[in-house]
Order: C-alpha cells, then structure tokens, then sequence
C-alpha cells in the first residue's frame, strides 16, 4: 500500500502496486530491494515468504 498513490489524491509516485527481491547482497543479508519512497508517504510491506 502507498498512501501517496493517486487513487488516495497523492502524486501517483511509487512502485506501482509491488517489487521483488533482487539476488544483490546488501547489510549482511542475501537479497535487497531497489524501492522509489514517494516524497509524502508512508508505505506498508508485506511478506510472501
């Protein structure tokens, strides 16, 4: 959820509903995220695994 989206009249800037883990090391742990913060949001993560 982004709390910035435009269905919630915010600027729509996010990362368009989801990403997935890239196999990148990063902070001693296997996988990273690349995210886009909008400038007045907050958002909310969830895990599949």
């Amino acid at each position: 959820m982004n709390s910035d989206a435009s269905e919630y009249w915010g600027s729509g800037i996010g990362n368009s509903g989801g990403v997935e883990a890239s196999p990148y090391p990063m902070h001693g742990r296997d996988h990273s995220l690349l995210l886009t913060l909008p400038p007045l949001g907050a958002l909310f993560f969830r895990s599949e695994g």
